[in-house]
Parts: structure tokens; C-alpha cells; sequence
């Protein structure tokens, strides 16, 4: 399963919504914060989060994506597929 970049950026922007943060996104750079949590991704294909005693730097965005998603339910966050 490899996302483009555009669909990874929708996701973000949907995982922004769920927290009711806004988004930070542009060519080449996307990403969300707050008090604790923190998700970058770049356009070249790596990205990093931060989240409980989680933090993946230069990871591949999609496993980044995939490891905030897991933190965002495990914190009760409802996601919509």
C-alpha cells in the first residue's frame, strides 16, 4: 500500500479535523501539532512524529502515518477509515 502524496495530506488534514487542530501544509511539507503530539511529513518521502513515548525521526511517511493513526485510537480518537 503506497499513498501519493496527496492522499497522505488528505489524511493529515482528516486526522487535523479529529483533534481539531489546523494543518500545516504546503508543496513540499505537512504536519500537525499540539500540546502532545507532534507529525511532519515531506514531500521527499520521510516525515517524523512524536507522541507519548513514541518518536520516529526520518522515518517513511506512511509509517509515521500509520504509528500516529495507532496513537490517535489508542487515545480514543475516533477515525473515519
Amino acid at each position: 500500500m503506497s499513498l501519493s502524496w496527496s492522499e497522505l495530506r488528505r489524511r493529515v488534514t482528516r486526522l487535523g479535523a479529529a483533534l481539531d487542530v489546523v494543518v500545516r501544509s504546503d508543496p513540499e511539507v505537512c504536519g500537525l501539532s499540539g500540546d502532545s503530539f507532534h507529525l511532519s511529513m515531506h514531500h521527499g518521502g520521510q516525515g517524523d512524529c512524536t507522541v507519548g513515548a513514541l518518536s520516529l525521526v526520518d522515518c517513511p511517511n506512511e509509517l509515521v502515518l500509520i504509528e500516529f493513526e495507532r496513537w490517535m485510537r489508542g487515545a480514543g480518537y475516533q477515525l473515519d477509515a
